[in-house]
């Protein structure tokens, strides 16, 4: 092939199907719709303090200084089989927060709570591979909802959507960059002859009828395409010519995706007590609901950031994480509103925990121990309700025997590559040629029924 051919079509592509959002975005086309379950990874970025929601531990006198949380002891909640911390003093009284305990009170008998993770690292990098790809190892292995994607649903236009985050992926799948301020793009590229992008009334800026301007610029389009294609000789460049010209043939599910988006209105911020990291977090899993409802979308991977809390650690810390959970809550609502309750797994985490006292700033830095949180379906079983693992009053990991979970001091220290040989073998990739293509060394554990 010779170079300029190739400039010429590597702008050819660039212009019919890069979006501003997505550079390196590639549709393939899908025959038909993805029926499995939607995968949802929810990142809260910068390194979480589960000592602040789900894994408490409180003060046991005022004069306490070497205290892990600014909240007493006596306070902590039990809500089934959940403690839930309080809120800090400082925020008894706000009522604009969402609160922790409406959070297990709407959701604990689905949820499964796993404490006492040893993540094995304080750097943000490390943390960001070993929890959504399960191994510590130098270039990372893929997302995991990127490897279900590559796994269940390899053809499909969007099978994995990102906000931002840990985006490694496998071939064929690229992560598709969906922001949910730049959402109109997609609308963009379904009705590229809309002059009001969103308004199906619109007029088109080209005659859409038989024989009119818009058939001849597609008709030559397609010629020039397939010209190309029958000139290569680089299986490369051959096959993805093949997809690219696939995705001009069958571009009803990206109508489809729009379409969807458009039909069920956004909840506003104000549906958020005007919380806008909550809000975020819903948005980007709307983005993902309408893509799976569409047929197009297998995974997601949704994040936020600013988790980071080396001062002031209560002040910035709590609030966030009540919007955290409240943007989750919007997820499941409305996917619930979608009746696909029983369609989605979700898996939430994030690098690390944070410290089990207050630096001079009163702030909390990077600690190895973290909690990560699961919801199921009918298929895809997680026995909610639950709490596995366990940690010490002043918050390290305490080993479980691998057969009962129960904490053992001759037990295993719990590691995300466990969790994550757990997740294959939920989603029903475990044997598959694409998960062992990244072979995780610890054992199995029975984590999820």
């Amino acid at each position: 092939m010779e170079r300029r051919a190739f400039l010429k079509l590597a702008g050819l592509s660039a212009a019919s199907v890069a979006l501003p959002f997505a550079p390196a975005m590639r549709l393939y086309a899908a025959h038909d719709n993805y029926t499995g379950p939607l995968w949802l990874t929810i990142d809260a970025r910068g390194g979480w303090d589960p000592t602040s929601f789900f894994d408490p531990k409180g003060y046991t006198s005022p004069t306490d200084s070497a205290r892990v949380n600014n909240y007493p002891a006596a306070a902590i909640k039990q809500i089934g089989n959940f403690r839930v911390a309080p809120p800090p003093d400082t925020f008894l009284n706000d009522t604009s927060l969402y609160k922790a305990d409406r959070f297990i009170t709407r959701y604990g008998q689905r949820l499964l709570l796993i404490n006492g993770i040893d993540c094995r690292t304080n750097s943000h990098t490390n943390g960001q591979r070993n929890m959504w790809g399960g191994e510590l190892a130098r270039g990372g292995y893929p997302n995991f909802g990127a490897l279900v994607a590559a796994a269940l649903a390899p053809s499909r236009p969007v099978s994995f959507i990102i906000n931002g985050g840990y985006g490694i992926a496998i071939s064929p799948i690229v992560p598709v960059r969906l922001i949910p301020r730049n959402i109109d793009v997609v609308l963009e590229v379904a009705y590229p002859n809309r002059v009001n992008i969103t308004d199906p009334a619109s007029a088109p800026y080209l005659d859409e009828r038989a024989g009119g301007p818009l058939e001849l610029i597609r008709a030559a389009r397609s010629e020039r395409l397939q010209a190309l294609a029958q000139s290569q000789r680089l299986p490369i460049i051959s096959s993805a010519l093949e997809q690219f010209i696939a995705v001009h043939a069958d571009s009803g599910h990206l109508t489809d995706f729009a379409a969807n988006l458009g039909a069920k209105a956004e909840k506003p911020l104000s549906a958020f007590n005007g919380r806008e990291k909550a809000w975020e977090v819903y948005r980007q899993g709307r983005i993902a609901l309408a893509g799976y409802e569409s047929g197009v979308t297998a995974a997601a991977h949704i994040s936020i950031n600013d988790f980071d809390s080396h001062s002031d650690h209560d002040n910035r810390h709590y609030p966030l994480l009540m919007d955290f959970l409240q943007g989750i809550d919007g997820i499941l609502e409305e996917a619930a509103e979608r009746n696909l309750t029983d369609r989605i797994v979700v898996v939430v985490g994030s690098d690390f925990g944070r410290t089990n006292k207050y630096n001079s700033k009163n702030g909390k830095d990077h600690w190895p121990i973290t909690s990560m949180m699961f919801f199921g379906n009918s298929q895809q079983i997680i026995r909610g309700n639950r709490v596995l693992g366990e940690t010490t009053p002043d918050y390290r990991a305490v080993s479980l025997n691998p057969t009962t979970l129960r904490p053992s001091a001759t037990g295993t220290r719990l590691r995300l590559s466990h969790i994550h040989r757990a997740l294959r073998r939920l989603a029903g990739i475990e044997t598959s040629p694409v998960a062992q293509q990244f072979p995780l060394a610890d054992q199995t554990l029975d984590l999820f029924s």
